[in-house]
């Protein structure tokens, strides 16, 4: 031991490396001298950035560690959409699985208790109070595989023991947009967000605990519901006072709702639309101090995608942005609202200190991108388009990607940063002809990033290495004179 205690941190750290997670655990309990040499590395490989379920015995492991030594160390947050799921019928059972059953069922009623009496929200403002460096807190359906330790993910804590012991998976909530009595549906993941924005709200109204400057919601598989942006006009204040300090915003699952919700469109004769990202538009509209903003539209469709983001560009008819009477429709006020229908959107948000913009999983023209970026251009220094299509009205074999990025350099940006990751292309005048763009590099033929500080000049090396592909079509004749006229936003 006293040959290991004189050892050069930096090898001690290096020997615990290979150590599985129990095993440094036993090891750092086995002298005071050496759990202190260990502390700092040992925290900040468990505790920077910790993972948990909305779940009582999780959440109360959370406020256990805020109000510990441990406290300070954690700057990241995250909540695990995760949750018990109702037993099906029960059949025939052994006595051992009859009580595994019973303790998962009894975990199924607790949280259900603990989702509906506004406890989740007690525990969890309770040990955000008491993290006075928690900077993110985050929301997410699939556990992290970046775990250089015992080859492992990184799970929610507790809910591996609550599997060994009950033989039963917790499950995510399902995707459909209708409601099932058997289990937790869309409405589930609204009710988190609600929940982590309460809870930040609370701490910023009372001028206690930390100041929460990102939040990420990251989404494999859950749809994210417009309606999951509706404040309630109760929790308003402490809300909106937290989303104004908010410096980073990454949304991931962007779902139009089912059933719809109408809109006036001043901009089409002001005839009923669909109203796709209402309460979107509302809530981005409050976080006005926003320096990176990500939005993936994974399930939006095209035109309702390009409508939320010629509203980010301010690209829209100025009458469209006008106030309405109805800015908050509830069952309450659903008669008023088929009377008099609200705008579209509220005026578009400045966001004057808007550094990095991601868009990513929607099919637009090129020229509400253009748009987008033309707003901004003034702060605008990274940029990044994630499985994203261009969209053309007119039949073509030509590069679309290629046309963009030399539009973007008429934009003049002054970009530090500009990233391309498997873009996809689409054309339609009789049929729908689809397509990609690859790069010739044999280290990432899908993805091209760019660092430097002459983007306009780069933009000929970017496109240099694109490689166009197009699919057959029935209608295989090309218009290569394709205009700018004909990359219209008009709908």
């Amino acid at each position: 031991m006293a040959h290991l205690l004189n050892t050069p941190l930096e090898v001690l750290l290096q020997i615990t490396s290979y150590l599985t997670t129990p095993d440094y655990g036993h090891l750092r309990r086995t002298c005071r001298q050496l759990e202190a040499a260990l502390f700092g590395a040992f925290t900040k490989e468990f505790f920077s950035k910790r993972q948990f379920a909305l779940m009582e015995f999780s959440i109360q492991a959370l406020v256990d560690i805020s109000k510990s030594r441990l406290a300070p160390c954690l700057t990241h947050l995250i909540i695990h959409l995760e949750h018990p799921n109702a037993l099906g019928p029960p059949g025939t059972k052994t006595y051992e699985q009859a009580v595994r059953d019973n303790l998962y069922q009894a975990e199924y009623i607790n949280h259900w208790e603990f989702i509906t009496t506004g406890r989740d929200v007690e525990m969890l403002t309770d040990a955000i109070k008491h993290l006075p460096n928690l900077e993110t807190i985050g929301m997410r359906d699939f556990n992290s595989r970046n775990r250089s330790r015992d080859d492992t993910a990184w799970n929610s804590y507790g809910c591996p023991t609550l599997a060994r012991k009950t033989s039963y998976l917790l499950v995510l909530p399902n995707t459909s947009l209708h409601l099932f009595p058997s289990g937790r549906g869309p409405e589930y993941i609204s009710h988190v967000f609600l929940t982590i924005l309460r809870a930040i709200g609370n701490t910023a109204v009372h001028g206690c605990g930390p100041t929460v400057t990102r939040i990420e919601v990251l989404l494999h598989n859950c749809r994210f519901l417009d309606t999951s942006f509706k404040i309630p006009d109760r929790f308003e204040t402490g809300i909106s006072l937290a989303l104004s300090k908010l410096k980073a915003l990454l949304l991931d699952g962007l779902c139009e709702d089912r059933p719809f919700f109408f809109v006036n469109d001043v901009a089409s004769g002001s005839k009923p639309i669909v109203g796709a990202g209402y309460f979107l538009s509302r809530f981005l509209e409050k976080a006005s101090a926003l320096e990176h903003l990500r939005l993936n539209f994974q399930f939006y469709t095209q035109h309702p995608t390009e409508r939320i983001l010629l509203w980010l560009a301010n690209a829209r008819d100025p009458k469209d942005a006008q106030t309405s009477t109805i800015d908050s429709p509830t069952a309450a006020n659903c008669v008023k609202a088929s009377e008099s229908l609200p705008a579209h959107f509220p005026p578009a948000p400045k966001f004057p200190n808007l550094r990095a913009l991601d868009i990513g999983m929607a099919t637009v023209t090129q020229a509400v991108l253009i748009a987008l970026y033309t707003n901004y251009k003034s702060t605008l220094r990274d940029i990044q388009l994630h499985k994203m299509t261009l969209a053309t009205p007119v039949n073509t074999k030509s590069n679309l990607w290629d046309r963009f990025c030399n539009k973007m350099r008429d934009v003049d940006l002054e970009l530090t940063t500009f990233r391309l990751a498997y873009l996809r292309q689409t054309s339609n005048i009789r049929s729908t002809r689809k397509g990609q763009v690859t790069f010739n590099d044999p280290r990432s033929k899908q993805t091209k990033i760019w660092r430097g500080t002459a983007f306009s000049q780069a933009i000929k090396d970017i496109t240099g290495e694109m490689e166009s592909h197009w699919d057959e079509s029935e209608n295989d004749e090309s218009d290569e004179s394709m205009s700018d006229g004909e990359d219209s936003t008009d709908e």
